[in-house]
């Protein structure tokens, strides 16, 4: 019962898809479908592909725009920054400055406060408000605008990096102090610490620390849209408009590694607060990086909003054609089921079933041509009812007909075996040859026959003529067996014999050959008729040759000859196929038939 149930649930199914599949192979569906397909779907594939390359495009420009802007923030910071370094040069170049490093003792305690006013204190600048610089010596002992700390000192100089840089001349470290602060006000600093090293002995004599406030730094990066960060060489934000990520690491989202180790860059970032534009670019005269995050929706908001209008207008437009759709389509189904109806009741109404004109010119026209049709079918039965009894009487007339021609062939066979029976054997030979070819020239089966029956009429027809040429005429056939099934063309090679011995026995004095051969090339059969006639002279040939070439269409010759087999081979199969014939004087005549290779069909009657 399941399996019943699944078989006939399987069989409704397929029912289903196919009414579904009938219902959408209508007009009305068919124009729905086309106007939709070639023209919805381009506008909305042309849309897509303008709308990403634009987006595309627009993006390459925003990016390259925002890296401009970071580009002019790094030029100001780095300017920024080779302030910071020139005025510490200054201050390190000054020969009290120097002789201070080298003997601390050798200025009394006026001399160094005049230093720290005139020269400490020298430095000016316009990217910066204040500055702090201290300046230690290898003894212990330090000269700074802001107060220190003894135990910030100590931490300061104990340090593993200021050991360090102490070991090498001319070394530099640019550093940002939030946490381990060397002044007493306790703000976070830009620090560019420097070795000073003198320029006779190569030596480091003591170094400088050269700091200034974060704030006037970060100014430089509020002109930037969304979060922008100042980072240093380990990843830590130096400076930032956001004041609560100062000194510590970039938000996790960032790949900082990646950011790190570009020189300068853009990526997309995706997080679950949305779409994110990270533009970074790097300070080349200490390595940190400027970093800014931009919201993609902020920055293509203008883009969205186009595209938004885009679709809105495509909707609408969608929304119109589908009802002008349907109207045309309807307008033109119409007058198309009420044919349809009309049509499956022409029939049952015996072709009386005229429509009224009206609608739409192409409509109209179909109706105006449905009627003349269906007046023209009603003469059309009228004749065909008239001619199938014209045919009957012709039919009962060539049954009546064969009647003679049969009639004379027993006849011929009653007088041929009263002649073997009174010994007269030659008279029956004849008789029963010329019974041969009259049984062949009935036409039995049709216009298409097996090469054996051909050779069996010609051996017939041979054998009647030898009774007037004696041992003049000789007949040899080489065609194997297999090849006897072929199709052929009844009554074909007769003419062919018959010119042969007009044209060729008849004008020697010799024994006469005819030979017939049959070969199979491929798919073509070839059978030749030679015989040893003293050939035919070239302007005989070229007689024959174009009265070959000439079409079926032209006026036949008054008996059946070479013209007529080759004709009726081309109407029956093709151009590719016929007679040709080839000779030299005195050297005989060949006549060569090229068929389809194909095996004869037993009540083959496809008449030409």
């Amino acid at each position: 019962m399941i399996r019943g149930r699944s078989k006939y649930g399987k069989r409704d199914g397929m029912q289903t898809i196919n009414n579904a599949l009938r219902r959408w192979n209508s007009i009305h569906n068919r124009i729905f479908f086309f106007i939709i397909l070639f023209l919805i779907i381009p506008v909305l594939l042309t849309f897509y592909l303008m709308d990403k390359p634009l987006e595309r495009v627009i993006e390459r420009k925003i990016g390259r725009s925002a890296q401009d802007a970071l580009f002019l923030v790094n030029l100001n910071i780095r300017l920024f920054l080779e302030d910071i370094l020139k005025s510490s040069v200054e201050i390190t170049v000054a020969p009290e400055m120097i002789e201070l490093l080298k003997n601390p003792d050798a200025l009394t305690d006026y001399e160094k406060l005049r230093l720290n006013n005139e020269v400490l204190h020298r430095p000016f600048s316009s990217y910066f408000t204040n500055s702090y610089v201290t300046v230690f010596d290898l003894k212990g002992n330090w000269l700074s605008t802001s107060y220190i700390f003894p135990h910030l000192y100590e931490e300061y100089t104990a340090s593993e990096w200021y050991r360090h840089m102490l070991e090498e001349p001319y070394q530099h470290r640019w550093m940002f102090n939030d946490q381990d602060m060397l002044y007493s006000d306790r703000e976070p600093i830009i620090t560019l610490a420097r070795t000073i090293t003198d320029l006779q002995t190569s030596k480091n004599i003591g170094m400088i620390a050269f700091s200034v406030k974060e704030e006037d730094i970060w100014t430089y990066l509020t002109g930037l849209e969304g979060s922008v960060y100042l980072v240093n060489g380990e990843g830590v934000v130096v400076s930032s408009p956001s004041r609560e990520m100062i000194g510590k690491p970039l938000p996790k989202e960032i790949d900082t590694r990646r950011v790190m180790s570009a020189y300068d860059g853009q990526t997309i970032l995706e997080m679950e607060s949305g779409k994110w534009i990270v533009n970074h670019n790097t300070i080349s005269l200490n390595g940190w990086k400027i970093v800014q995050v931009v919201s993609y929706d902020t920055v293509f908001k203008e883009i969205f909003d186009i595209r938004r209008a885009n679709i809105e207008i495509i909707l609408v437009i969608f929304i119109l054609f589908t009802i002008i759709t349907l109207s045309i389509s309807y307008n033109i189904t119409k007058p198309l089921k009420l044919l349809k109806k009309r049509m499956l009741e022409l029939e049952a109404m015996q072709f009386y079933s005229a429509i009224a004109v009206a609608g739409p010119n192409e409509i109209a026209s179909l109706i105006e041509t449905y009627n003349k049709m269906v007046k023209e079918i009603r003469g059309l039965l009228t004749r065909v009812k008239d001619e199938y009894k014209q045919k009957e009487e012709m039919r009962f007339r060539a049954l009546q007909a064969q009647i003679n021609p049969h009639f004379i062939l027993n006849t011929l066979n009653n007088i041929k075996w009263m002649a073997y029976i009174r010994g007269n054997g030659d008279v029956g030979d004849m008789l029963s040859n010329l019974g041969g070819i009259l049984e062949g020239s009935i036409g039995r089966g049709g216009s298409l026959i097996p090469l054996r029956e051909e050779i069996d009429y010609i051996e017939n027809y041979v054998g009647l003529m030898k009774m007037k040429y004696h041992d003049k005429l000789s007949l040899k056939i080489e065609i194997s067996n297999d090849l006897m099934d072929q199709e052929v063309i009844r009554i074909m090679l007769q003419p062919v014999i018959e010119n042969s011995l007009i044209y060729g026995i008849e004008q020697i004095d010799k024994p006469g050959l005819i030979v017939i051969k049959g070969v199979r090339e491929k798919d073509r059969f070839i059978l030749t008729v030679s015989d040893n006639g003293p050939g035919i002279v070239p302007e005989r040939m070229k007689e024959l040759e174009k009265r070959l070439s000439l079409g079926s269409e032209d006026p036949p010759p008054k008996r059946i000859g070479l013209k007529n087999v080759h004709d009726r081979i081309r109407m029956q199969y093709g151009n590719d196929y016929g007679l040709s014939i080839s000779s030299n004087p005195e050297m005989g005549t060949t006549i060569t038939i090229t068929l389809p290779a194909r095996k004869a069909e037993r009540g083959t009657s496809n008449d030409i």
